[in-house]
């Protein structure tokens, strides 16, 4: 159970390094959304800071993860954009659903093997 547990933190890592990555660098294509999930993500692309700044965390988040080092700081990092994926995919663009959903269990299949850094966080 560990080395399957191992080798999911790694391959979960190698998506947030890549997807991340790909955002920055554009070397494949990406479905496109909905309209309501295109101008969401205009909106968040006008900023001029938010995507950024997420695809940075992504790109840094899953190198801790690649290589094992600050796995609980990562799924910390990680916490929001893994949920605001899966409220996107369910309001926004329910055709990516599915993949969020992977997404989202594929964090908690990693998160569930670090629970023990997570649980004096919960204590009063």
């Amino acid at each position: 159970m560990k080395t399957a547990l191992k080798i999911i933190t790694a391959l979960f890592g190698l998506f947030w390094l890549v997807f991340g990555l790909n955002n920055f660098l554009h070397f494949f294509s990406i479905p496109e959304p909905s309209q309501a999930g295109t101008d969401f993500m205009q909106a968040l692309e006008n900023t001029g800071y938010v995507l950024p700044l997420v695809y940075g965390v992504q790109v840094i988040a899953g190198l801790m993860l690649l290589i094992r080092r600050f796995v609980p700081l990562a799924l910390l990092l990680l916490a929001p954009i893994v949920a605001n994926i899966l409220l996107y995919d369910l309001f926004l663009n329910p055709s990516g659903l599915v993949i969020g959903c992977v997404i989202g269990v594929l964090y908690v299949a990693v998160l569930f093997d670090h629970k023990h850094k997570f649980i004096p966080l919960l204590k009063p």
